[in-house]
């Protein structure tokens, strides 16, 4: 018991020994306030009462703390933590070094969605119940800015976004409980992916662009399989060469952050323009410019969609048209898993074509 002020009161108070270690701030501490006061010289029979059920009620949660201190379940020591921000924890989250510009952007879009969903929502909001409600929120609600429902696979993105949040803040002593093993995930959907035969990739080449810089990169991308967050942002100090290896860039993908030496051939190399400074982009002012990409696809005679993640398609579709083996194509398109590789061998490549012209009546 501790005497408070004026000498009229007691404040009850449990005295750990030894100390145990604070579930919210990770120190060492040997006291917890309960909030609970007793009279010391009580002068009726009311306060006499309230002292004797006071007391009663401490040593009950009293036997309740051995108890978890038993279990090793510290967590009355954090209570305050069921009323945090969790908002607030996924927005630093989206904003921490070493997340990547791109997955910071996704994280931003989840965080809206998390809004749209729930204006509020504590540490304690965060069940399965919850959860599932955001699931079929993002399965079902149009997108917050084109008002268009978001593909499956969009969905899948954004909701995995949010489960690996709820891994980190169980990790870091956020969430009690780790419900990310229970919960049902968004299944991908196959997809019709997008790419440019050869003979259509030599039409555009031969066809006049109204941005040349436009299309420099866009052959670069045919040429290396980069994607356009990658290369948009290569600096002359990423292109190196040498007698044995000839030209190659060394960059971190932006996506995946994974580092990687990517050998070039001498005509991507053909495409750049005078070396320039160390830290200066090797294309040098260039802007997303969707609609004239289109149009220039169009002037081609190509009635496919054309969209800057085409010619990283076109690219890993070619190569493995031209008998590379899957290992290497993974490697130049600096995939982690060969799974995500082996999608393109869906589409349709001379193997196929060369297997079905073997049945002849």
């Amino acid at each position: 018991m501790k005497l408070l002020k004026y000498g009229k009161q007691y404040s009850l108070y449990f005295d750990f020994y030894p100390a145990i270690r604070n579930a919210r701030t990770g120190k060492q501490t040997r006291r917890e306030f309960l909030g609970m006061r007793m009279y010391v010289n009580p002068k009726d029979e009311i306060e006499k009462l309230h002292n004797k059920n006071t007391l009663l009620r401490a040593r009950k949660i009293c036997a309740e703390r051995q108890q978890q201190i038993f279990d090793n379940d510290l967590g009355f020591l954090a209570s305050d933590l069921e009323n945090k921000d969790f908002l607030l924890y996924f927005e630093k989250l989206a904003k921490r070094r070493g997340i990547s510009s791109s997955s910071r952007t996704t994280y931003l879009i989840v965080l809206e969605y998390l809004k749209q969903h729930s204006p509020e929502v504590k540490v304690k909001h965060i069940n399965l119940k919850f959860v599932n409600s955001f699931r079929e929120y993002l399965l079902y609600k149009p997108h917050f800015k084109t008002l268009k429902p978001i593909s499956q696979n969009t969905a899948g993105s954004y909701f995995s976004k949010f489960i690996f949040a709820l891994k980190l803040a169980y990790k870091e002593g956020l969430l009690k409980e780790n419900i990310a093993p229970k919960i049902e995930r968004i299944k991908c959907v196959d997809t019709k992916r997008g790419y440019l035969t050869k003979e259509e990739a030599i039409k555009l080449k031969n066809t006049p662009c109204k941005d040349e810089l436009q299309k420099r990169i866009c052959l670069f991308m045919i040429y290396t399989g980069l994607r356009i967050s990658d290369a948009e942002k290569l600096i002359w100090n990423d292109l190196e060469h040498s007698s044995e290896l000839g030209y190659h860039i060394r960059f971190q993908h932006q996506k995946t952050s994974t580092q990687q030496a990517l050998p070039i051939s001498e005509e991507a190399f053909a495409l750049l323009t005078e070396r320039g400074e160390p830290n200066e982009r090797l294309f040098k002012g260039f802007k997303r410019k969707y609609r004239l990409i289109k149009s220039w696809g169009e002037d081609a005679g190509i009635s496919k969609n054309i969209g800057y993640h085409i010619f990283r398609h076109s690219c890993a579709t070619m190569l493995i048209n031209s008998g590379v083996p899957i290992f290497t194509v993974m490697s130049i398109l600096g995939h982690k898993e060969v799974k995500t590789t082996m999608n393109y061998l869906n589409l349709l490549d001379k193997n196929k074509i060369d297997a079905v012209n073997t049945i002849k009546l």
